[in-house]
């Protein structure tokens, strides 16, 4: 991202204090990304066995269309995840919390401002997600999401920066 961009998103007086983007690693951490994944290699294990023992009276082609079926949605789902966080890029302003989607082209923002933070909640991810923005939904304002930049090296850094402090901040 340039100074030209930067010059476009950051209004007057507001200052770029950080910058980042998800960074996942293969990790029994991460099991949320690699979930989908496993569970494909389990839907084939299950599938191979049903077929090998199979009693039922549904035909095998009746099961192997389904075993593909869910095998496959499984991967997507799981491809759709590590595309979505690739295309992400995070901001911290001295006014508002960035969230950057890469998109064909075009680059839409969500931006957030710093009065919703709240203290700070760090998932043991690898490497760590900062979870630090109370979302209410206008509709229904007891539901409320938390949201924050996940998987980002940096965390210690970005925390020095966060209003609140978390939970086993060095500080």
């Amino acid at each position: 991202m340039t100074d030209d961009f930067w010059a476009k998103v950051l209004e007057p007086g507001e200052d770029l204090l950080w910058t980042g983007r998800p960074r996942p690693r293969l990790s029994l951490r991460n099991f949320q990304l690699l979930g989908p994944f496993i569970g494909a290699i389990g839907t084939v294990i299950a599938g191979g066995l049903l077929l090998t023992y199979n009693d039922l009276p549904v035909s095998q082609s009746v099961i192997l269309a389904v075993i593909i079926a869910l095998v496959v949605l499984s991967l997507v789902k799981g491809l759709n995840r590590w595309t979505d966080l690739a295309r992400t890029r995070y901001a911290l302003t001295s006014h508002r919390a960035l969230f950057f989607r890469l998109q064909k082209g075009e680059t839409r923002v969500k931006a957030f401002p710093r009065s919703a933070e709240t203290k700070p909640d760090v998932k043991k991810t690898s490497p760590p997600s900062v979870f630090f923005i109370r979302q209410e939904r206008a509709d229904n304002p007891v539901l409320a999401a938390h949201l924050g930049f996940e998987y980002i090296h940096d965390s210690d850094g970005l925390g020095a920066l966060l209003a609140n402090r978390f939970e086993g901040d060095p500080k």
